[in-house]
Order: C-alpha cells, then structure tokens, then sequence
C-alpha cells in the first residue's frame, strides 16, 4: 500500500449493521438480496401418453421417487418417469381391490384403502418389490371401514392415517350412511396394523344423514411429524390435530374455489390445491393454496396453474400434483426465488451506510474496492456522498445525515426520492474505481443491488480508501501540471496502483503462510514440499502439521535413534521399538541361540530392527511410508529392517511380553462357596465321542483315515 494511505473495511457482518438495510439478507460472510425458495415445475408426466396403460384414477410416490399409477382397471403400475419403465405389481384380474381404491406409499410398502361394497380389503399393506400382502382388515372394533381418505406421515415410514365415518347405520334402501350427529374422524394405524390413536373433532359431525357414497372425495388427509390435517372441502374447513395432545385447531378457507388435495411440509405449511373446471364461470386461474398450522394465508404457488386433485409430498419437500381430468402429474421443485423489495416490487435491495469519519477536514477520497459475486443478468450500483459536515439538507430539513439514512421508521422510497440530489452518478459493478470529486471529512454511500428472478449479487467485503495518492506524483511535474491530461493519466495509472497495492498486501501477509497452524490444503502441502514430503495424503494434514512444527529439532535428531523413534511416533501414533545388535550381541554368541538370533534379526552389525504394533501397519500404503521414513532417517551406513509383529503364540518367534504377549494369573470358575474348578480342568462326554454330529474333536478322540 502506497505510503500515507488507509481505508475503512467492511468485512463483518456488525459492520454492514451500522447502516440501514432493505430486503437485504445479512451473513456473517456477507450480504444479498433476501431470497426465499418457491415451487415451480421440474417435470410434467402425461400419463394419457403411456401406451398399454388405461386412464388412471389414483397415484402416490413410492421409494426412488418412482410413480405408484391405479389405473381404471384396478391394475397398480411402478413407472420409473426418468427411465420412463413401468411395471405391473399385481396380476390381472386380481380382485384384490377395485379402482376405486385410494394409494399411499409408506417407504417400500403401499397401503391401499378401499370403500367398495365388493372387496374385503378395506384398508391393505403390500411390498412394492414383490406385491405381498403384508396385512389386510376390514373392520376395526366391530366397526366397517369405509375409508375416505388416506395419507402417511411424511417423516416416518411406519404410521398411516385414514379418514373414516365413526357411526354408521343402515339407510332405507339398505345401504351404509352416516346417521345425523354422526361422527368422522381419522384412525392412526402403524405398519404392523394396529390402532394407535383416533382423532375426531366436533366440526365433523354429520347435522343430517348422508349415505356413505355421497361423501366420496368429499374429504382429504394430510399428515407431517406431529401434525394431522382434513380438509372438508364441502364445508370449505381445515382441522388441525396435534399428535402431542394440544387442542385441534380448526379454521374457515376464505378464498373461492372448488379445493380438492391437501399436504404439509416439513415447516407445517398446509398446501390446499384447486380441482375446479376451467369452463366454471368465474374460474379463470387455479391456484394452490399455502397456509400456516394456525391459518393464516401465506401465499399462492403461483409456479403451478391448474387443476388439483390429489397433492402428495415426499421427504424432501417435492411436491406432486395429480390432475384426474388430464392425467397429468406434475412434479413440482423447490428453487431459490428472489424477493421483491416492497417499496418498489422489484427484485432489488438497497443499503444506506453510516457515516465514514476521517477526522480531518477537506480530506480527498481515493478510490472503493469491492469483493463481490455478481452472477449474470444481476447489478450493483454504488453511489457516494462526501461533506465536511455531518449534517445537511435532505427535502428541505436540515438533518443529521446518518440519523437521517439509518432511520428504521422512514421508509425506502421516501429516502430514495429525498435524497436523490445528493448522490453521485452510480458506479456499476465496482470491483476497483476511483471516487471522482470525493472531497470531505466525511463519506456516506449507498448500494443498490438489482436481482433477476432466481440470482443476487454477493457482497463480501468493501474497502474505502484515503487520501487520494497517485503514481503521478512520481512522474516530471510537465506531466502533473497538464489540466486536460493529467485526470486521465491519473485514472490511467490507478491500475497500476492497483497491482501494486496487491503486490505489497501479498507481502504484508506471506508470513502467514509459512505457519503451519495457519494454513491448509494446498498452502499446508507446499510448506510439507519444503521437507521433501511427496506423499501428502498418507501423512494427512494433522501429521503433516506437526511434523511441519517440529521439524528444526527432528533434523538436528536425524541419523540418531532418538530421531528415528520420534518421527515414526508422529507417523504411526505409537512409540515403535528398534532393536540393534549390540542389544543381543552376547546372546548371539550364545551357540545354542545363534541361529535363533539370526532368524530373527540377522547377524549383520550393522542392521537394526524396528519393530511395530500391527494396529500401526494397517496397508501396504503405510508400509511404504514407514519403509522410507527408515531409509531417510537411518545412518549412512546401516540398514533398517520392519518387523510388524503379530500376536503370537509360540515362545519361539518374534514374542515379547508387554508388547504382543502378556501372562495371566489363572482364575478358578467358583461352583458355590465350597467348590470350585480348576483352570486347566477339561469337560469331556466320553459316551458321545466320534459322532460327527455331536462332539467331535480331530486329534483327540476322532481320527480321519
């Protein structure tokens, strides 16, 4: 940095603080416009296209985010919408439920619920691999099922739950009604087939008999982790359960609409769908409705338009909408979506900063930079105002100027329009850029980011810098005295400024490079090259680091026994154990052990042995990496050898107690307080040996001829 110089940074999010902010979304790295995920369409699967598959009348997703399809003629199909493969799960003709059953998916099972007169099954469970059923009822407490809808819990692979009328009685033409002050409620089952809970709710009492056939897809079902949802949509209502025994919350849809399909999301939004018909009078668009648990009206998912029948969401939030009319399923991703600042529906924020204070008047600013993503199709404007007084005249009062722009109770757009005299011209994309005419004791600015529908500029960090210094200051006075030149010479040159000034930021910092408690990654490896380190990853960066910070006293220890030991310590984590001859020289001459000896280590002087646990060896990776720690830090003229000691049993070969053989004090098995067994005692059935299938003991009391 040129002598004389400084800057204001903002780095930190308390440093953005300061200022006032609009539809900005403030990081701790950083800022954006505030952004918010909304749904729109990823895919749309016609099922009408699909050759060999009659219309379908219901559908739910199973695992792999495979389409589970009911078709007219009760056949149940797996399609696969990437692959576009479809599967039958049952045969023709199964007769195990009509098409007018109703899916739902509960990992890799498929619950079927089922209100006709003709099948058995009233609510069933069966593998989606191989279509066996799992459990099959029909009534419940001496209660017939007729279910009128069904869904399972969206967090939880083992919990279902059925809307099904509570009191039921025989109507005059002998069919199932449900009689006046009769009750619908919703029976929890889990994946065994037991009952575990019912939720009912004085809101869904019949004030009149119905029979049971008229209330078909009258209701629907939605559950998420510790919330249950029905929507009547004959009455236009939502009833809100809660598993962890909280009053049910009951609240009246307000919107017009023929709604149809329900489901909660993870956050416990209800999502209402609309199954109206286009040729309705009155009904122009289609949306889905999003509510909160409470009620209150959230939005429309305006990324879908059209008709809803059923609405089904998986783990992951991705919502699927199922048109019967069409056929068409639409699936629905959640994507970032850009918010529109509410002063001027736009997809924009605006920053107001406070008050930079130099402390000395007439103070002439240098120039901005800033580090900032700026994704195409997205802008940031910077605009500044510079005066050697703190206050001044915004809309004919005079103000306090950074009370004025920090002001939570003064709206954007007023400030904006107020003050729209005293900016400069924007500055566009700054990334490096001079502040032209900036003179002043103090320096306010303002940034404007301009959004698209789905990206926002990122701000990470703005440097502000004073007193205005130039390399022109360097070149013959002919050359700063030129009025009509010199501004542009000076602009010309503040490039150059610039890399200077990156040069001897680079030098201010470099030392930090050179501390391995500092750095990472490629900087951490290239301090590891300076110790002839080729083999990063098999060190790791935990070794690498200390063995970096400990370097100076290993190699004044190198060539020596005590080096050795320490760097395989910081390799392997264990202390190794290096055995040299003149340790067993006396043994060895021992005749009786010399070729024991020999065997075991050599008979070489010159050679030493190094001796590891196994847990220290665990790959052939390793292994090298040892090998060539031994070959590096050995003396010249010896030869290192690896022993990876095993845990042996004979007394004979590489056997050392303490370190892969330990002796044990022999232990009784205590019969009662007067009797006990010894430790060598064998329990043998003499009458059952020799029989194969018994008692069989090679060697001993069975031979193999």
């Amino acid at each position: 940095m040129q002598d004389g110089q400084t800057f204001f940074s903002l780095n930190k999010r308390m440093d953005w603080e300061e200022g006032f902010d609009a539809n900005v979304h403030m990081l701790e790295q950083g800022f954006s416009i505030q952004q918010s995920e909304k749904y729109s369409i990823h895919r749309i699967v016609r099922t009408d296209e699909l050759d060999g598959i009659p219309p379908i009348c219901d559908m739910t997703v199973g695992p792999g985010r495979k389409l589970i399809l009911l078709d007219e003629s009760a056949n149940v199909w797996i399609y696969d919408d990437e692959s576009r493969h479809r599967e039958l799960l049952f045969r023709h003709g199964h007769e195990l439920f009509s098409s007018q059953a109703m899916l739902a998916s509960m990992s890799d099972l498929l619950v079927i619920a089922d209100s006709s007169e003709s099948t058995e099954r009233r609510l069933a469970l069966y593998s989606i691999s191989n279509g066996q059923t799992m459990w099959a009822v029909h009534n419940w407490e001496n209660l017939s099922l007729y279910p009128l809808s069904l869904n399972t819990k969206l967090q939880t692979a083992n919990t279902l739950f059925i809307t099904v009328p509570l009191d039921i009685a025989v109507g005059m033409n002998g069919s199932p009604e449900v009689p006046k002050d009769g009750r619908i409620g919703i029976i929890q089952w889990n994946s065994a087939g037991e009952v575990m809970r019912v939720y009912e709710h004085d809101a869904h009492r019949m004030p009149e008999s119905i029979p049971i056939s008229k209330l078909q897809d009258r209701f629907y079902t939605a559950a998420a982790d510790g919330t249950i949802a029905l929507l009547d949509n004959q009455l236009r209502t939502v009833t809100v359960f809660h598993e962890d025994g909280r009053d049910p919350f009951h609240f009246q849809l307000e919107q017009e609409g023929r709604f149809a399909g329900i489901s909660i999301d993870t956050n416990h939004n209800l999502y209402i769908g609309d199954s109206g018909y286009a040729q309705q009078e009155g009904v122009t668009e289609r949306f889905i409705l999003k509510y909160r648990g409470n009620g209150t009206t959230l939005d429309k998912v305006t990324g879908f338009r059209g008709r809803t029948d059923k609405l089904v969401l998986d783990g992951r939030n991705r919502l699927y909408v199922f048109d019967r009319i069409s056929g068409q399923i639409s699936l629905l991703d959640l994507r970032a979506r850009t918010m529109l600042l509410e002063d001027t529906q736009l997809p924009e924020a605006v920053y107001f900063s406070a008050d930079l204070d130099t402390t000395e008047t007439e103070t002439t600013w240098h120039k901005i930079r800033l580090e900032a993503d700026i994704p195409e199709e997205t802008q940031i404007r910077f605009s500044y105002y510079t005066s050697d007084e703190s206050e001044g005249m915004v809309d004919g009062d005079y103000v306090n100027l950074t009370n004025y722009f920090t002001d939570p109770d003064i709206s954007v757009k007023e400030k904006l329009r107020a003050t729209r005299d005293l900016w400069s011209e924007p500055i566009l994309n700054p990334k490096d850029a001079l502040l032209m005419h900036a003179k002043g004791r103090y320096l306010w600015f303002k940034i404007e980011l301009v959004g698209s529908e789905q990206k926002s500029p990122f701000i990470r960090k703005l440097r502000v810098y004073y007193p205005r210094t130039s390399l022109i200051a360097y070149l013959p006075p002919m050359y700063q005295q030129d009025e009509e030149h010199s501004p542009f010479l000076e602009r010309f040159l503040a490039m150059f400024s610039t890399f200077f000034d990156d040069m001897e930021d680079t030098i201010d910092r470099i030392s930090g490079h050179f501390d391995p408690d500092a750095v990472s990654g490629p900087y951490l490896e290239w301090l590891g090259g300076w110790l002839a380190i080729t083999e990063h990853e098999a060190w790791g960066e935990r070794k690498l680091r200390e063995l970096i910070k400990r370097a100076p006293e290993l190699y004044k220890l190198r060539g020596t026994r005590e080096g050795l030991m320490n760097m395989l310590q910081i390799y392997t984590g264990a202390e190794p154990f290096i055995l040299e001859y003149f340790q067993f020289k006396q043994m060895q001459e021992t005749s009786e052990l010399r070729q024991l000896f020999t065997q075991l280590y050599g008979d070489n002087p010159y050679t030493f042995c190094v001796l590891l646990r196994p847990e220290s060896v665990r790959t052939d990776e390793q292994r090298l990496v040892i090998e060539q720690i031994i070959e590096d830090q050995k003396p010249a003229y010896t030869e290192g050898k690896l022993i990876v000691l095993q845990p042996w049993m004979y007394a004979d070969m590489h056997t050392y107690l303490g370190i892969n053989t330990y002796l044990s004090e022999p232990t009784l098995l205590t019969l009662d307080q007067r009797s006990s067994m010894p430790y060598n005692t064998v329990l043998i059935d003499v009458d059952r040996d020799k029989r194969m299938d018994i008692h069989t003991r090679l060697g001993l009391d069975s031979e193999i001829e």
